[in-house]
């Protein structure tokens, strides 16, 4: 698609006046604490799909065009609830186990077949979201480069995306988290179809108590089938709402740059579907190789990091160019204290375009071990450094050759 362009006004150039424009702005820490008390306060937990997300959309789609960006929205149909997939994959794993005390070899194509599904959840990509679909919406906001009055159209070089979650992730205690995606899940599934293979194939070549080893795994089905089920409720830290506040923070203070073209997006049920991301793409086929996409999951509490890889089972590495300019951005400022570490999780936000071979990176937060949920997201200091780090990085970003 093509690119967009404004003409530079005095308040865009670099130097004095630019200086100027930051000094006469309202103060940076009460507009965070404002943007932090509209959502978690006034709006408060935003479930998938639910009327606190639109109310969310709208006001971040208000405060992008105060912020002097081009905003549309665009309906989604999405799955509302996260983990039906998996209720699914378990409730057939409980079919397998009986099915292979009664014939083996049905139970052990049926294992088999389960396997391989686990083994590309792992290790490819996850299950795709089952259930009911229902609406909601991507708010995006275009700003264009700055242009020097009176000369020739310049093409950016880059193209700088910014991805916050619209809605509030759910709180996956106990046995909820075998139906979710980290690692510990990850090996569940895995384990319950390799044992159930086993038992199966045991039974079928020798004699012995194999059905332990089936029985042990339709235990294991069993557990991801109740996590599954679970009811769900909002995480109480909603590290979603201060990840909007930090991406409509930066995209305030940004201004236009010279190089690159400055997209932010508020993805709607992105802790349920990935379809909100997909379908960004699918709307603005941006080129892999000069979109640069920085995505702000949970910023609930504990230390601002910068994902250098990502993943439960199998590690992705993140975009080599953005670590090195998140890290010389860190390093110019030093209110931003983020340390640079590999998650075992993987963003829900930038997953799925790393799998299609863009350029992503991602700013959170890790809290310390054992350390309980907040019951309200107010850490604004967090908001500020993560702001001030995209900042920092999509003005490296502009200043990169």
């Amino acid at each position: 698609m093509g690119w967009l362009r404004l003409p530079r006004t005095s308040a865009d150039a670099p130097g004095p006046d630019r200086l100027l424009m930051h000094a006469a702005a309202n103060d940076e820490a009460t507009e965070i604490e404002m943007l932090v008390a509209e959502l978690a306060e006034r709006i408060g937990p935003r479930r998938p799909t639910s009327a606190e997300e639109a109310r969310a959309a709208a006001f971040v789609n208000g405060r992008l065009r105060r912020a002097g960006m081009g905003v549309s929205a665009y309906e989604l149909r999405v799955v509302s609830r996260v983990g039906t997939t998996y209720a699914l994959f378990a409730a057939l794993g409980m079919a397998g186990t009986a099915l292979a005390f009664f014939f083996p070899w049905l139970g052990l194509l049926w294992e088999l077949g389960l396997l391989a599904i686990a083994l590309a959840d792992a290790f490819v990509a996850p299950l795709p979201p089952l259930g009911p679909r229902r609406i909601s919406q991507n708010i995006v906001g275009v700003r264009a480069i700055a242009e020097a009055a009176g000369a020739p159209p310049v093409e950016p070089r880059w193209r700088v995306v910014l991805l916050a979650p619209l809605d509030t992730r759910p709180l996956q205690p106990g046995l909820a988290v075998l139906a979710g995606s980290g690692r510990s899940a990850a090996l569940a599934r895995l384990a319950a179809t390799t044992l159930l293979a086993a038992g199966a194939l045991g039974a079928m070549l020798l004699p012995g108590p194999w059905w332990l080893l089936q029985g042990g795994a339709g235990l294991l089905f069993g557990l991801i089938l109740i996590g599954a089920m679970r009811p769900l409720i909002p995480d109480p830290s909603d590290g979603g709402c201060n990840a909007l506040a930090a991406l409509v923070s930066a995209v305030t203070r940004l201004g236009a740059l010279e190089r690159a073209e400055v997209w932010a997006v508020a993805v709607g049920a992105a802790s349920s579907d990935p379809w909100g991301v997909i379908s960004l793409l699918r709307r603005y086929p941006f080129e892999p190789d000069r979109t640069l996409v920085i995505a702000l999951e949970s910023l609930a509490a504990g230390q601002l990091v910068y994902a250098t890889a990502e993943g439960a089972l199998r590690s992705r590495a993140a975009d080599a160019l953005l670590v090195r300019l998140a890290a010389a951005a860190d390093a110019a400022d030093p209110h931003i204290d983020a340390d640079p570490r590999c998650l075992t999780t993987e963003s829900v936000l930038t997953a799925p375009l790393r799998r299609l071979g863009y350029r992503t990176l991602t700013v959170t937060a890790h809290a310390a071990p054992g350390a309980a949920p907040h019951a309200a997201p107010a850490d604004t200091r967090l908001v500020e450094r993560a702001a001030r780090l995209v900042v920092g990085l999509a003005h490296q970003i502009d200043a990169e050759p």
